[in-house]
């Protein structure tokens, strides 16, 4: 037991291996360049967001809102996890990882968060049309979103508050791993963590739900042959949204069952970790795809660089 206290050291699941191997290099690799697409993408959209008119509602404020998440999330694989993966340092302090871990699951958790009520949001849309307007006034979308962001900066201040919690990235892992605070510890995952991915995967499943509803209206409305205004855009919308669940809930699968651990093997970690990048990629590509009208622009500024260079 001495010898053990006395080779503990705190983060150490949070250092490189110095030597970076072949596979350091290209999951490293392979995590910047979906985080760095993840943010260009989702920058765009952020663009597009400001500048359309169809987008100045009440969807455009919590789409909005869910792609600063996802941007932010994915600027510290960027500019951390993706570097320090492909170089490998040794010399890491612990904080720095869980400082790393931190930022990036406050903007994805509040992006997974901002999901659920972009889906809420389209319901009502299409269940609801004329109670629409009431709901989703200007000043309680911002309540909204304002008041997410504050439960979200609850939520991860836990992992730090509550003793024995902590969580870092690993760059010999390629995830987000539980940090043990002495030898002796029997367990190998934070309570909190835990908590929070369960929470997180359920809201998900209440989408998946929420999409149902909307679903069904949808289909009940076409039959019956009503016209509504702005229905079909609703729909476009709808499908944006939903499209989105299939990847979100591969994902969090395999986060909740990795749950932070040093134990599970390396490949269910890469899928875990890369599986949430591919997701916030097709966030950002579903507004591009599913939009006439950000399609139009986008086809228009991409004739306008190729007219310009020739």
């Amino acid at each position: 037991m001495l010898a053990e206290n006395e080779t503990f050291v705190f983060g150490s699941e949070l250092l490189g291996r110095r030597n970076p191997t072949p596979i350091d290099k290209l999951v490293g690799g392979a995590i910047f360049t979906l985080a760095l697409a993840a943010v260009t993408l989702g920058s765009y959209n952020l663009y597009l967001i400001k500048i359309m008119p169809i987008f100045h509602c009440a969807f455009g404020r919590f789409l909005a809102s869910r792609t600063v998440g996802e941007v932010g999330a994915n600027l510290i694989h960027v500019v951390y996890s993706g570097p320090v993966t492909i170089l490998q340092p040794r010399d890491i302090p612990a904080w720095v990882g869980i400082v790393a871990f931190t930022i990036s699951y406050f903007y994805a958790c509040h992006a997974c968060a901002m999901h659920q009520i972009v889906s809420l949001n389209r319901m009502v849309a299409v269940c609801f049309p004329l109670r629409y307007r009431f709901i989703f006034k200007k000043k309680i979308c911002f309540t909204i979103i304002v008041s997410v962001w504050v439960f979200v900066l609850l939520v991860l201040s836990s992992y730090n508050i509550f003793p024995c919690n902590q969580v870092g990235y690993s760059p010999t892992l390629y995830e987000f791993v539980f940090v043990k605070c002495r030898p002796n510890l029997e367990r190998d995952l934070s309570i909190v963590g835990t908590v929070v991915n369960r929470a997180c995967f359920a809201i998900c499943l209440n989408t998946m739900v929420c999409d149902l509803i909307t679903l069904t209206k949808i289909i009940q409305i076409k039959r019956s042959g009503i016209h509504r205004t702005h229905f079909n855009r609703d729909v476009r919308f709808f499908a944006q949204t939903s499209i989105q669940n299939v990847t979100m809930i591969a994902a969090l699968t395999m986060i909740m069952v990795v749950n932070n651990g040093s134990t599970d093997g390396l490949l269910m970690n890469v899928f875990a970790f890369n599986t949430l990048l591919v997701t916030h990629i097709n966030n950002a590509l579903a507004m591009i795809v599913f939009n006439p009208e950000v399609r139009a622009r986008f086809y228009r500024s991409t004739s306008a660089v190729r007219t310009y260079s020739k």
